[in-house]
């Protein structure tokens, strides 16, 4: 029976040429000052550009698209580290033997720890000798003491709290940090002391926020997780310490210290791996997108602002890369 042999391969071959190109892509440019329509609707809006919605007749994109991913963010930030969330504290101190109770409010705005520990010392009235300092030992914490004799506590705000006679109204959640927590405090804050300090902390009440958008992320298969109590689909998540020129290489107890967060700044982020944002291809885009920015304890970000006209604060931009594939 014959048997064909098969034959030697040839060494010389080559493998046929397949040209490779990348997807191609488009543009999808968000700005939050859309949320208007012209500049005689901004003067005169209230409404958040952090809690928006862009709203037109017509799709805003069509095509085989199968994919979305944010590549920057030109994010300005303009929230105060001292805000309604953060301004106000308890305390109780004794002078010879009497107890008195109390609430500090400070002014609303930015603060280095510098001037929050000169600011919250000034607020205290003149027989308690009251003096806190920040960077002592050239340590990131509050250092507090009061006269010979005194002593001194502080307390956390109550939660979800009305006004009551002279106590001031916390109509926030237990997932709010506040200002006995952007000092750095704990339970032993909390006891009667003639001297005391808190723990590290850089006064930064928020460390990031996260982007969201319902309508872009609602149909990828895989969902968002995160170690907090509430996730989100999100589009993206930007960090504070993309902050130029805030990120202090100084020590704690130098007067510039300033970390990020507590000076107003522009955040920017250039993704070099983007999120991908999986999409139905014969699905448009709608012309009807919420955007919403969350702070990292969950709440809408326009919370942590002075009670002024929220229309006038700095809009943020977003571009975004649809792809075919």
């Amino acid at each position: 029976m014959f048997y064909p042999v098969a034959p030697l391969p040839d060494t010389n071959s080559r493998q046929v040429a397949q040209t490779i190109r990348m997807p191609s892509t488009a543009l999808l440019t968000i700005d939050s000052e859309d949320r208007h329509t012209n500049y005689e609707d901004a003067r005169f809006s209230n409404v958040s550009p952090y809690n928006f919605t862009i709203s037109k007749t017509e799709s805003l994109m069509s095509g085989f698209i199968t994919r979305i991913g944010v590549s920057e963010v030109v994010f300005p930030w303009a929230v105060p580290n001292i805000n309604p969330k953060t301004c106000t504290i308890n305390y109780t101190y004794t002078i010879d033997g009497t107890p008195t109770n109390g609430t500090l409010t400070l002014a609303q705005g930015f603060y280095n720890p510098g001037q929050l520990a000169t600011a919250i010392q000034q607020g205290f009235p003149g027989p308690l000798g009251f003096t806190m300092t920040y960077g002592t030992g050239n340590k990131p914490a509050f250092f507090y003491s009061v006269g010979d004799g005194n002593t001194i506590a502080f307390q956390p705000m109550v939660y979800n709290s009305p006004a009551f006679g002279g106590t001031p109204a916390y109509p926030y959640p237990d997932t709010t940090k506040q200002l006995f927590d952007l000092l750095g405090f704990a339970d032993g804050n909390t006891e009667q002391v003639e001297a005391g300090s808190g723990g590290y902390t850089l006064c930064q009440p928020i460390r990031y926020v996260d982007f969201v958008c319902n309508q872009l992320t609602n149909s990828q298969a895989q969902k968002d997780q995160t170690s907090q109590t509430v996730a989100r689909d999100m589009l993206c998540r930007l960090y504070l310490a993309t902050a130029p020129g805030q990120t202090s290489t100084i020590g704690p107890n130098v007067t510039g210290f300033c970390p990020p967060g507590c000076a107003p700044t522009i955040l920017y982020a250039n993704f070099n791996t983007p999120k991908q944002i999986q999409w139905i291809p014969n699905q448009n885009i709608p012309g009807f997108l919420q955007f919403q920015v969350y702070d990292d304890t969950g709440q809408l970000l326009d919370g942590s602002f002075p009670a002024v006209n929220l229309g006038r604060y700095l809009d943020w931009s977003m571009t975004m890369l649809v792809s075919e594939s």
